[in-house]
């Protein structure tokens, strides 16, 4: 008798189902997120005639720790996307009711009626999983930094405009080293020439006199400005977004594996090698994936 399983994954329990090839239930069961559950599983699936080799098992993710011990224990795994869940779903019902139980059931018959249309999980060498986990954490700090720099952006709009005209690229050390030193139009306008040339000293720009001149007049152009009560609080919002894009480019994991203990918080958990953050064409993520596949 051919079995399909579907695990339903939550953050406390899974939920699983095995369905025959007629799409009868013949067993569910509730598991723990642990060692004990994937014992339980590996129980439930043996007592329903299933095994390692004849036994697909279908789940809406790829990186969970069970997947990982299912494809070491033998598992064919397929992650299906959850959209592709929702769809199937509505195939067989209009109402839009969702539940984890109901849910086991659908995704096991996915693969009862049309495994053929899903990809099953790459057999991937230790290694190469190491390179695709370093290249996931690559590419959601860059997304955290655009993100950053995106709500950092729209604080100075409403706030702070004059930092926007003199720093365009908030991505620069030398826009965190100014926000730092200069947090609001107060003390912005109250910058003198020695101040920002050692600011951009310090941020690695090199000692160009025309960009001081650049930098001073939009700083102290008349502006329209918030209350004084109101312009007290940008210094925490734009010096807390700028804290978190500046550790978001500074290095705690390179390429060759190496890991530099973190000594921050927050975003900066993901953080990448500063190399990569400033160019997507330097590591592209899919090469980074791609070789990983590749690897023995």
């Amino acid at each position: 008798m051919s079995i399909n399983c579907e695990i339903d994954w939550a953050e406390v329990h899974h939920d699983v189902a095995l369905v025959d090839e007629n799409g009868t239930v013949v067993a569910r069961k509730r598991i723990d997120t642990g060692t004990a559950g994937l014992t339980a599983l590996l129980e439930v699936i043996a007592e329903s005639g299933g095994a390692p080799g004849t036994t697909p098992i279908a789940i809406e993710t790829y990186n969970n720790l069970l997947v990982v011990a299912l494809v070491e224990a033998g598992f064919t795994v397929y992650p299906i996307n959850p959209r592709a869940v929702a769809r199937y779903r509505e195939r067989h019902g209009q109402a839009g009711g969702k539940s984890d139980p109901g849910d086991t059931a659908i995704l096991a018959n996915i693969l009862r009626t049309d495994r053929a249309m899903y990809r099953p999980m790459p057999a991937i060498s230790e290694h190469g999983r190491a390179v695709k986990a370093l290249a996931r954490q690559h590419q959601e700090a860059i997304w955290a930094l655009h993100q950053t720099i995106s709500r950092l952006r729209s604080v100075l709009l409403e706030f702070y405009p004059a930092a926007l005209q003199a720093f365009p690229n908030l991505k620069h050390r030398a826009a965190v080293a100014a926000l730092s030193a200069a947090p609001t139009p107060a003390s912005g306008r109250a910058l003198t020439r020695r101040k920002v040339v050692a600011l951009l000293q310090r941020s690695g720009r090199r000692n160009d006199p025309n960009l001081v001149e650049q930098i001073l007049p939009e700083l102290k152009t008349p502006a329209l400005r918030q209350p004084p009560q109101v312009e007290l609080t940008t210094p925490m919002v734009s010096q807390g977004m700028g804290q978190t894009r500046t550790t978001n480019s500074h290095p705690s994991f390179s390429l060759s594996g190496k890991y530099e203990p973190e000594r921050s918080f927050g975003i900066a958990m993901s953080r990448v090698p500063a190399r990569v953050s400033k160019s997507r064409c330097r590591y592209p993520l899919r090469l980074l994936v791609r070789s990983s596949e590749r690897s023995p």
